[in-house]
């Protein structure tokens, strides 16, 4: 199986139908391809790198021109798969040469269940202390050719700590990544698949940038399976930094070290559940691949600089991607800093386009996945001329609400214990229904700033957000103390919290961030 020239990318089309294709086929005319339908959202997520990836390394726009043309009018299929066919060789899946995503040599170790690729499948630990409650061994019993590969792919971009020895992705265990995607609503572009990979292609000249070495172009540089691992052992290895690969090995990192075994019988995929003449059962593993160290900077994902000057790609934490990461995934905040895709995207002229920002990852927890994360947010255009004081304001907007959910945390927890400094009970759920009540207004009120910051009538807009900020917080407490039991316990103490929340809500502290105690003097 060849994943340049063979069908095997599962999509929907405009009709509806689902079928799956090769890369080529894209930008088909007739009834248009517009989403990826993989049958788990992670793979959908590990797909659209790959493509981007594969777009980016056979088909680079020359220049921010030559990108919004094919935005706006994409090649044919032919001319794809004119410029994929060079790059043919390092996309086999099976063979006597190299493998996708897979060690160079046969690793003469155990077999392993097909499964095990899955990230939230149960560890070799788990398996012997009979620990697997809730997610279980052999439910993957056999994968098709697509989803085999799809698994392996996600779990090499997604790869978390697996004991000892076993690497961590590129951008650490579960990163996240943000895509830029056409607003199905507002666009004036159909939002075809191919346009939603497009814009997250970058330029030739801002792709020269990223971090790499550009004269280390073999395959090998490159595709990390066309070679020799780059293996890690503590005494015998060695780390891989910037220094030692070409830029797009970043779109193609390696860190586990893995092959998949074939199976001449076929059945029922356990995935996707479709027949299939070959499905792949086993794989075997190595420890110590490649271990990416130093300032790689995915263009695909966020990141956070330290005090030290490291730079750490954001992760999904519980509770979600919401409003309270907007602001620094699209204009940074200092310290976290918005995908490469994102920052390059803000200047273009693109005014009549509306976009949105596609958000997604794994919420782990060293090896174990505690959720997968995904959701789309909004991308509004901001004229230069206010944008750094629209990110200030916008940033303004969060923080006040991270201290309205600050007191409301503090003031239920005084409701209900007499000594809540104490208590080490976790309340984060009420976190979450405050920021979940207030996200439709922060994104409307967003979404009419920057036209009335530009007439200086953005006061109205921040007493609105305080009032929502003061609303939410009192119904969340009366919804969560003052009607439940703890009204009955000690009645007193409910009232002195609901006093002291309402206070702390009209303080002076609170209001002067929102300019609302200067429009009162």
């Amino acid at each position: 199986m060849n994943l340049i020239e063979d069908p095997w990318i599962p999509i929907r089309r405009r009709s509806g139908k689902e079928e799956r294709i090769a890369p080529h086929q894209l930008t088909e005319e007739e009834d248009p391809v517009m989403a990826l339908a993989s049958p788990r959202p992670d793979f959908d997520g590990a797909l659209a790198q790959f493509l981007i990836g594969l777009l980016q390394t056979a088909f680079p726009p020359r220049d921010v021109g030559e990108w919004e043309d094919w935005l706006e009018d994409p090649p044919i299929p032919e001319i794809l798969q004119e410029v994929f066919a060079p790059w043919n060789s390092a996309f086999e899946l099976d063979g006597d040469g190299p493998r996708f995503m897979q060690d160079f040599v046969d690793l003469d170790s155990k077999p392993d269940p097909i499964g095990r690729l899955l990230i939230e499948a149960p560890g070799a630990n788990t398996l012997r202390m009979n620990a697997d409650h809730f997610v279980k061994r052999g439910r993957s019993d056999g994968l098709c050719l697509s989803c085999a590969v799809t698994a392996l792919l996600t779990l090499q971009l997604n790869a978390p700590t697996g004991g000892s020895g076993h690497r961590v992705s590129l951008r650490g265990g579960g990163p996240m990544t943000t895509l830029l995607v056409l607003d199905p609503v507002g666009a004036d572009l159909e939002p075809t698949l191919w346009r939603n990979l497009w814009l997250n292609v970058l330029p030739t000249r801002e792709a020269s940038s990223l971090p790499g070495n550009l004269s280390l172009d073999a395959r090998q540089d490159i595709f990390p399976w066309c070679g020799p691992t780059r293996t890690s052992e503590p005494a015998t290895g060695t780390d891989t930094t910037p220094e030692d690969a070409h830029p797009l090995q970043m779109y193609w990192c390696m860190p586990r070290r893995i092959r998949l075994h074939w199976d001449e019988g076929g059945g029922s995929c356990s995935v996707c559940n479709t027949e299939s003449e070959q499905l792949v059962r086993e794989s075997e593993t190595r420890n110590y691949g490649v271990n990416y160290t130093g300032g790689w900077r995915h263009p695909l994902s966020p990141y956070r600089q330290t005090q030290e000057g490291d730079w750490l790609s954001l992760h999904p934490q519980p509770g979600g991607i919401g409003y309270r990461l907007w602001p620094a995934l699209v204009f940074g905040d200092g310290v976290i800093h918005p995908a490469k895709v994102i920052a390059a995207f803000k200047p273009r002229k693109l005014p009549e386009e509306q976009c949105r920002i596609w958000a997604f990852g794994y919420d782990m927890n060293n090896m174990k996945p505690r959720c997968w994360y995904e959701t789309t947010l909004p991308l509004y255009h901001v004229p230069e001329a206010i944008r750094e004081d629209f990110a200030t304001r916008v940033q303004t907007l969060v923080e006040t609400a991270t201290e309205a959910s600050g007191y409301l945390l503090r003031c239920v927890k005084e409701a209900w214990f007499s000594r809540p400094g104490d208590v080490r009970g976790d309340v984060s759920d009420l976190s979450m229904a405050f920021f979940d009540r207030t996200e439709a207004t922060f994104f409307a009120t967003v979404g009419k700033l920057a036209r009335a910051m530009a007439s200086q009538e953005d006061r109205e807009l921040l007493h609105s957000w305080h009032g929502v900020l003061c609303n939410a917080a009192m119904d969340l407490f009366e919804s969560r103390v003052a009607n439940g039991d703890a009204a009955f316990g000690n009645p007193r103490r409910v009232a002195v919290a609901r006093k002291k929340l309402r206070n702390q809500l009209h303080g002076k502290k609170l209001k002067s961030r929102l300019v609302i105690e200067k429009e009162a003097a």
